[in-house]
C-alpha cells in the first residue's frame, strides 16, 4: 500500500541516503524505492516539502528556496550519524540533489526522469516554457487528470494518495528558476553520478538526460534508457529494473 508521509528507514550499515520527491508528487513516488534500499540495508530518508506535506484541494504557491532548506535540513541531520550520504532525486527532486551536490560532501548522486525541460507535443506551437512565462502568469492552477504511469493498477494506488490535483503555476515557474541556477552549476558538480529516463516520458524531455551527461563536471558514469515507463518510472512497468540500477549504482565502489 502506498503512503504519502515522509519516511525514515534505518539500516544496519554505515550507509545513508537522502531521497527527493517530485514538485507535483510526495514521498509515495519513493517509497517501494526506498524500502528496496533498505532491504539492502541502506538508512534511508525521504521527507515532503514544506507546503506538500498535507492534502490540499490545490498545490500550494511554494518556493525552491522553500524545498531546498527543507532537502539541506534533512542532509545535515543524516550527515551527523553518517559520514557518506548518497542522494536519490526524482524530477525536481533532481534539481534539489544537483543543488545540494555543488555545495555538500554528497558521495553519490542518482538522477531519475530529471526534470530540465518539458516535453513538447507536436501540436505547442513553442516551447511550454514561454506559455509558462507569458500568458501562464495570468493563471493559478492547471488540472492535473492523471498521473503519468502506464501501469494501471499502479496509478490507482497512486492516485489515492497524492495530495494535489492541480498544479500550481508559480511554483512550476519557481522550479524553472532553479533549473537555471543548476545549469550554471553543472561544470562544478564532481559527484559521481548517474541518471535513468524513459525515452515515453509525457512530463519532461529525455534530451535534458543526454544534457546533464554532456555538461557535468563529473562523467556521468551511466545514462540508462527506459522503454516501458511514463514519467513516475519508480512506480511504473520498468520500477523493478530502476530499482536495481539504483542499488547497483549505490552499492558500487567508484
Amino acid at each position: 500500500m502506498l503512503s504519502n508521509q515522509p519516511f525514515t528507514l534505518t539500516g544496519e550499515s554505515d550507509r545513508a541516503c537522502l531521497l527527493l520527491h517530485g514538485l507535483g508528487g510526495g514521498a509515495y513516488e519513493m517509497q517501494d524505492l526506498g524500502v528496496h534500499l533498505h532491504q539492502q540495508g541502506w538508512t534511508v530518508r525521504c521527507p515532503l516539502y514544506p507546503g506538500h506535506d498535507r492534502p490540499l484541494p490545490a498545490m500550494p504557491d511554494s518556493t525552491w528556496q522553500q524545498w531546498y532548506e527543507c532537502a539541506l535540513n534533512e542532509y545535515r541531520q543524516l550527515a551527523e550519524d553518517y559520514e557518506r550520504i548518497a542522494v536519490v532525486g526524482f524530477s525536481t527532486g533532481c534539481l534539489l540533489g544537483l543543488h545540494l551536490a555543488a555545495s555538500q560532501s554528497i558521495s553519490k548522486l542518482m538522477l531519475l526522469a530529471p526534470y530540465l525541460l518539458l516535453r513538447r507535443q507536436w501540436y505547442y506551437l513553442v516551447p511550454l516554457e514561454v506559455y509558462l512565462f507569458s500568458i501562464g502568469r495570468f493563471i493559478k492552477d492547471l488540472p492535473r487528470l492523471r498521473l503519468p504511469i502506464r501501469d494501471r493498477e499502479m496509478e490507482r494506488a497512486a492516485r489515492e494518495v497524492v495530495f494535489f490535483q492541480t498544479f500550481n503555476l508559480n511554483a512550476v515557474r519557481s522550479a524553472s528558476e532553479l533549473i537555471e541556477i543548476v545549469k550554471q552549476e553543472l561544470p562544478e558538480i564532481q559527484v559521481p553520478t548517474a541518471i535513468v529516463q524513459s525515452r515515453a516520458d509525457t512530463v519532461v524531455d529525455p534530451s535534458g538526460a543526454e544534457y546533464l551527461q554532456q555538461v557535468m563536471g563529473a562523467r556521468v558514469q551511466k545514462l540508462q534508457w527506459l522503454e516501458d515507463s511514463d514519467h513516475i518510472i519508480t512506480l511504473d512497468g520498468d520500477c523493478e529494473q530502476v530499482f536495481g540500477e539504483v542499488s547497483a549504482f549505490l552499492a558500487h565502489e567508484h
